[in-house]
Formats: structure tokens, C-alpha cells, sequence
């Protein structure tokens, strides 16, 4: 395998309203059939009464669709700051947290964990949609990738929330590096999105062509916030 090239920034020369980045760390959780509603309420009784750091968001995620061979049915998600998710870690210690989860592991597997960052934000203030997709490449030219992105969006913009985001820790045997993510107003959205003029298709195809030389398309899924704390 080729080194893959992990950047940490880069400018665009296009007028986008970007908003500043953050860190996230992410819980593949694969919940046993009927088990949710279990999960969902240790997980309230726990995140609900803690003083949360600011600049944090914690959320549950349900997969409605994944690739094959994706174990997860869930994703705890926490999203902010540096300083805020190191504020955070620290409560999710201790003899209140260790029951906390071993209770959570009686309906529940953790399979993965993973963490990065965002590279740019568009539209933060539709962040809060709760139907959204997200797209994972390995990637081994990404200068060329992040340029390529910036012209597919320019002729493709996004009416909800978009970033484009690295994955730096937790890195998965695929060796998935970079991901977008997309929220949608509703789950039909979610299942009619896609590029709709022929000025749209033409930059898709464009984008698919460019970074199939350099990168490697792992799949996509599509998932919804059942609650956020």
C-alpha cells in the first residue's frame, strides 16, 4: 500500500462560508435486536446529568444503511474542541462511568473506535439535521483529492450541512483516511439526493474519474440522530 498522505489544512479560493473546525471521536456500537431502547436510556441517564464540558456534543446514531461488512448498528459520537473532548474523557472515568458501561455492555459490543478532525465546515448552522450520510476514501494524494472536492462542490453545493474530515486515529485494516458528511432534512432527502442537472452529473463523474487515480471509495452510509445531549 502506498503511503497515504494526511494534510491538515489547505485554502480555497471559492467563496464558502466555513465555519472553524472540530474533533470528534467516534464508538462503533453493535446493539443486540431489540436492545435499543435499553441502550438509549443508560446512555440519558448518564450523558443527560453530567456537566458537560462546552463547545462538546454527544450523540446516538442509528445505521440505516452501511457497507458489508460494517459490525456497527450504532454510533456514539462526540464532537468539539480539543480542550472540550480531553474535559470530557476525563468524566468518562471513574467507578459511576465503569457502571455505567458495564451496564451499557449487557444489550451492546463496542467494535471500533476512531477519531479525527474536520478540514473545512460549510453550513454549521444546519448541523443539527438529523438524517445524514457520510462517505469514507483512503486516500494517497491528498492535495490532489481536497482539489478535486473543491470543484465537485462548486458545481454540486450542498443545501445542508457539509465537512470534509480526516480520520487520524482508530484507522480501520481499509485504512480509510478522509470522509464527507452530509445531513439531509429528512430521510426522503436522504434517499433522493444526488445530482440532479446535467451540469451536476458531469462534476460527479469528473470528481468519481479524477480521484479513482489516487484514492480508493471504501462505501457510504446513511444514518440518523436518535438523540443528542
Amino acid at each position: 500500500m502506498k503511503k497515504i498522505f494526511i494534510f491538515f489544512g489547505f485554502v480555497f479560493f471559492i467563496n464558502l462560508s466555513f465555519s472553524q473546525n472540530i474533533s470528534f471521536e467516534q464508538v462503533g456500537i453493535k446493539v443486540e435486536p431489540g436492545k435499543a431502547p435499553y441502550v438509549l436510556n443508560l446512555l440519558d441517564e448518564f450523558y443527560g446529568n453530567i456537566e458537560k464540558p462546552k463547545n462538546v456534543s454527544i450523540s446516538l446514531n442509528r445505521i440505516y444503511f452501511k457497507p458489508e461488512g460494517t459490525q456497527a448498528t450504532h454510533y456514539l459520537l462526540f464532537a468539539g474542541t480539543v480542550e472540550g473532548l480531553a474535559e470530557l474523557r476525563k468524566i468518562r472515568g471513574g467507578d459511576t462511568y465503569s457502571i455505567f458501561n458495564s451496564n451499557i455492555l449487557k444489550f451492546a459490543e463496542i467494535v471500533s473506535v476512531t477519531g479525527g478532525s474536520t478540514l473545512f465546515r460549510i453550513n454549521p448552522e444546519k448541523s443539527s439535521e438529523n438524517t445524514f450520510q457520510v462517505w469514507k476514501w483512503r486516500v494517497e494524494d491528498a492535495p490532489s483529492f481536497a482539489s478535486a472536492f473543491t470543484e465537485l462542490i462548486k458545481a454540486f453545493p450542498q443545501e445542508g450541512y457539509l465537512s470534509l474530515g480526516q480520520f487520524t486515529h482508530g484507522i480501520s485494516t481499509d485504512g480509510e483516511s478522509h470522509y464527507v458528511y452530509i445531513t439531509h432534512k429528512d430521510y426522503a432527502s436522504a434517499l433522493s439526493w444526488g445530482p440532479k442537472t446535467e451540469m451536476q452529473q458531469e462534476a460527479f463523474v469528473k470528481f468519481q474519474k479524477a480521484t479513482s487515480k489516487y484514492s480508493n471509495f471504501l462505501g457510504t452510509m446513511t444514518l440518523y440522530r436518535m438523540k443528542s445531549w
